[in-house]
Order: structure tokens, then C-alpha cells, then sequence
């Protein structure tokens, strides 16, 4: 008799995690499967019924900057970290959850876990190491990942088959992709980043609050703003970023400090925030784009506060401009 096969979670499959002492046990002796990590900041979701809101089989990676192949894992919701393991880290990256610690079986009954046995298997999962770097699953999606070959085409029908996207998005997607290639290979306009003219580059303080409202200034503003490698003060501006530009978003959050995927190291950031609905597609990836969802990060220089009828006045009216000398280390 043949075996039933697992059916894969799709997007809108109701799933349930773990419990945690359930997923300590699918773990190796660095905390995690298959080279991922579940992270301390995933413990408060154990036991809690979720929907799948994508399911992934490529991901972009940061340290060799391609894109990759990854197994076994969806997104739950919009649930992302918060950092509060890893040093306040203010990326908010989504989290990955590998399908072994998820289950379909909503009518289970879960175990019920003793908050200091759970608090005893928390402290055993991976956030700080001894050199004051850290591990997280962004720093360890190198060794979660494998490489993605530009002649697997197969790759492409796994999204389809996943509902990664569908087909037109995909069709839009690797098309635009290959445009912006060909323009590169014809003109020399990167396909990657929008190229700037300064060689000192321009620093804005708005000192940007979470709830504010703020517009995305024009094309030919930011450029004013940044480098020829695309950078204000080593912050990449990317092409992926225009399609946002002259439009009003809601500042989620401040971003000054956060794990630098490569060096595993916490960094400190200046006169940068997080916006609502503003993620990176990876527009000039061939594959199709990217399904990772990382927010974008905005320089404060390039956006411009949005005041309502009734209050004229800035929250915080001292603004300072100020040049500062580029630096290779982004801040």
C-alpha cells in the first residue's frame, strides 16, 4: 500500500505551533533544524493557531548577496521578530517557520508547559554567543540555504505550485528584471540601485516618530542625496525603492540599531525609519522577485513630514542638515 504523502502548507492553511518542548526536540545541539534556528523570540507563539501566509522556496541571503533555496518553511500572518533576544535588533525580519513545527491539527489537545520549564528551554536557544556577535535565523540563512543555480528552472514552477506568486505577478516580475539588465548591458544604468552624484553625502534629522505620517520624496530629490555606488552615508537607496516614491506612508518604527547579517554584529544607525507596507520586492532579481518581505530602510533625508489641516506645526520642529563625510560602515 502506498504511503500518504504530507500535503505541503499552503497559503490560507490554518496551522497550529508547537509546543515548545515538541519543537526543543526536533532541534540539533545549536538550537536548530536543518541549520535554521527557532529563535527565543518565537516562543510566545507556541500552542497559538495561525494562518500560512506564504510559503517559501527561495529566499535572498546577505552575506554572498544571491538568492537561494530553502526547504520546508512558510511565513505565519505578518509575524516578525522583535528583536528582544538579539539586542533590540529594529529590522523586524519575518520569521521563518520550518512545516515540523507547525501542525494542521487544530482540535489537539496541547500539552500544558510549566512557564519555568519553558523559561529553562528558552535560555537553551541561540541568541548571543561569547564574542558578542550574534545568532539569529538572519545571520544563519547561509548555512539554512543552499545555492540556487541559475539553470534551475524548476525553480520557477515551485513558486507557481506553492502560490508563491502566480503567474502574472511572476511573467511581471522576471520581465522587469531582465529590462533592467538589458538597460544596464546598453547604457550602464545599474540595475540594482539608483546612482547619485555626491561625493559627501547629506544627513537630515526629523527625529521620526512611530504613528507620523511622511511622504517619500521625488526620483531626482534622493538622487541629490546619494553617492555614484547608490549610498547616503553607506545606505543603498535601491531601484526596488522609486516605486514607493511621492507617496504618504506611516512611520512604523525607528531603526537604530540592528544584526548585520554577515559580521553577526549589532550596529548602530542614525537618522533612519521603518515604513507601513514599504517591503523590498527584489525587482531586479531574475528569478521573479523576492518573497522575503524585509522592510526597506529610509534615511530621514528622504522623506518629508506630512502635517494635517488642524496641526501646521512640526512634532519636532529642529530640523538640522548637516554634511557628513561618506563612510563604509553603514550609520
Amino acid at each position: 500500500m502506498a504511503k500518504n504523502k504530507k500535503k505541503p502548507l499552503l497559503p490560507g492553511t490554518f496551522v497550529r505551533v508547537r509546543p515548545l518542548s515538541e519543537i526543543f526536540s526536533s532541534l540539533d545541539n545549536n538550537g536548530t533544524l536543518e541549520g535554521l534556528p527557532f529563535m527565543p523570540e518565537m516562543a510566545k507563539y507556541c500552542g497559538k493557531v495561525f494562518m500560512v501566509s506564504r510559503k517559501i522556496e527561495r529566499t535572498c541571503e546577505e552575506s554572498e548577496e544571491g538568492m537561494r533555496r530553502i526547504k520546508n518553511v512558510v511565513f505565519l500572518d505578518n509575524l516578525r521578530c522583535d528583536g528582544e533576544a538579539h539586542g533590540g535588533c529594529q529590522k523586524k525580519c519575518m520569521i521563518f517557520w520550518k512545516e515540523a513545527w507547525l501542525t494542521t491539527e487544530l482540535e489537539q489537545k496541547m500539552p500544558v508547559e510549566k512557564s519555568e520549564e519553558v523559561e529553562v528551554l528558552i535560555s537553551r536557544l541561540p541568541s548571543k554567543l561569547s564574542d558578542d556577535t550574534y545568532i539569529c535565523q538572519s545571520t544563519e540563512l547561509i548555512r539554512a540555504t543552499s545555492p540556487l543555480s541559475l539553470f534551475d528552472f524548476m525553480s520557477y514552477i515551485r513558486d507557481l505550485k506553492s502560490r508563491t506568486y502566480s503567474i502574472p505577478e511572476l511573467l511581471k516580475a522576471v520581465s522587469y528584471a531582465f529590462f533592467l539588465r538589458i538597460r544596464y548591458y546598453l547604457i550602464g544604468t545599474p540595475f540594482r540601485y539608483l546612482r547619485g552624484i555626491q561625493k559627501q553625502t547629506p544627513r537630515l534629522t526629523l527625529n521620526l516618530q512611530p504613528g507620523e505620517l511622511v511622504r517619500v520624496k521625488t526620483k531626482e530629490e534622493i538622487i541629490k542625496t546619494l553617492d555614484k555606488k547608490g549610498t547616503n552615508r553607506g545606505l543603498l537607496f535601491t531601484r526596488d525603492m522609486l516605486r514607493y516614491c511621492g507617496k504618504v506612508y506611516r512611520v512604523i518604527g525607528r531603526v537604530d540599531k540592528m544584526i548585520h547579517e554577515p559580521t553577526r554584529r549589532l550596529i548602530e544607525l542614525k537618522d533612519t525609519v521603518i515604513l507601513e507596507d514599504s517591503v523590498c520586492k527584489g525587482c531586479h532579481i531574475i528569478r521573479g522577485g523576492c518573497p522575503r518581505a524585509n522592510y526597506n530602510f529610509w534615511r530621514e533625508i528622504w522623506l518629508e513630514r506630512v502635517y494635517s489641516q488642524d496641526n501646521q506645526q512640526p512634532q519636532n520642529p529642529k530640523n538640522e542638515f548637516m554634511v557628513n563625510e561618506h563612510r563604509a560602515n553603514i550609520s
